[in-house]
């Protein structure tokens, strides 16, 4: 898993993060996504709703992110099921929840997502070279 020091090292170098970086955004171990497209302002109790990532995101062939949301909005009735973001995506995330709460304001810029992330000792075939379906999206991207 890499700490924020390695995190930090990355971007640097121009890897991980390659739109929208926030320092602000770095946490002991991983870095917190925020919103940069959603599809409804208000979100209603028992509803779906759609977020992207305001960054954009650069894995290396060396890099895997799991994606886990943040214990405040799960404490608040939002729940999704978030995976892995694999080594080599290129592009901004879409991510689905539901509230299964009270109504939300969600905002541009608001810190959902937390992306954790893992060196792969032995890279092998990176997200392209396997699939690539979401490579280089932009924004909500629902194909």
């Amino acid at each position: 898993m890499l700490n924020d020091a390695e995190i930090i090292e990355y971007v640097k170098s121009g890897k991980i993060i390659s739109d929208n970086y926030s320092e602000d955004s770095i946490t002991p171990n991983g870095y917190d996504l925020r919103i940069g497209d959603y599809s409804v302002n208000t979100v209603q109790s028992n509803s779906l709703f759609f977020i992207s990532s305001m960054e954009r995101l650069d894995l290396p062939d060396n890099i895997v992110g799991s994606l886990h949301i943040k214990s405040r909005y799960a404490r608040r009735g939002i729940f999704s099921s978030l995976g892995f973001v694999d080594a080599g995506f290129k592009g901004q995330l879409t991510m689905a929840f539901y509230n299964f709460g009270n109504e939300l304001q969600i905002n541009l810029g608001m810190k959902f997502v937390q992306l954790v992330l893992y060196e792969i000792k032995l890279p092998e075939r990176n997200y392209s070279m396997r699939s690539g379906n979401y490579q280089n999206s932009n924004g909500i991207n629902l194909k």
